[in-house]
């Protein structure tokens, strides 16, 4: 009986599968998706905190905003408060401030040659402005005209005049006392206050009593 071998030196592949093959796409496919969902969940989660955080950043930059501009906003009312109160301070001031000057100027104007003012005075009650002046007169006759320029267009500006206390000296000069009002008008301050100082120079009143009495 003869023993029969078959023998073949075609080498054979091994076998393999249909259903590994197909498992090991579809293992690294969901390996890629998990790590991507992963990635997308870390990313969502991150982003959602950098924005509550920004959000909180913005709430506090808005709350020290408001903090400084109230402040500020506090300040400047302060300081315009203070500056109105200065202000109306100022300006009460000025309304009771008086001006000399065009009482002079405007005796300047209407004192005749024979008249001389040897003393000036005054006082300021309840907005009544009292002037008192002494002074010498050539004679009776130089007193009546005095008057009246007092009494006249450029003498408006002052009221309720009056002469007195008329005494002859040896050198027969007629002393006096003369009392008059001021209109508040001539000495406010305010009135005054854009006139140029050329335009106030109070003329010398006060000469010497020697020319007279030569």
């Amino acid at each position: 009986m003869e023993n029969t071998f078959q023998t073949s030196f075609i080498p054979k592949k091994p076998v393999v599968s249909n259903n590994n093959i197909r498992k090991a796409p579809k293992s690294l496919l969901l390996i890629v998706l998990s790590f991507l969902l992963v990635v997308s969940i870390v990313a969502s989660i991150g982003l959602f905190l950098y924005k509550n955080y920004l959000i909180k950043q913005k709430e506090s930059y808005s709350t020290e905003l408001s903090l400084s501009r109230d402040s500020f906003e506090k300040e400047t009312i302060d300081e315009l408060a203070l500056f109105n109160k200065r202000t109306e301070s100022a300006k009460q001031i000025l309304d009771k401030h008086l001006v000399l000057s065009p009482v002079f100027v405007l005796l300047g104007e209407i004192t005749i040659q024979t008249i001389q003012y040897t003393s000036f005075a005054h006082q300021n009650e309840k907005d009544n402005f009292v002037v008192e002046i002494k002074g010498i007169a050539k004679d009776y006759k130089s007193i009546a005209l005095q008057a009246n320029m007092f009494n006249g267009e450029k003498g408006h500006s002052f009221e309720n005049v009056l002469f007195y206390n008329l005494k002859k000296d040896k050198n027969n000069n007629i002393g006096f006392d003369l009392k008059f009002n001021v209109k508040p008008s001539l000495i406010s301050y305010q009135n005054n206050l854009l006139k140029s100082e050329n335009e106030i120079n109070p003329a010398p009143l006060l000469d010497g009593l020697e020319d007279n009495q030569q």
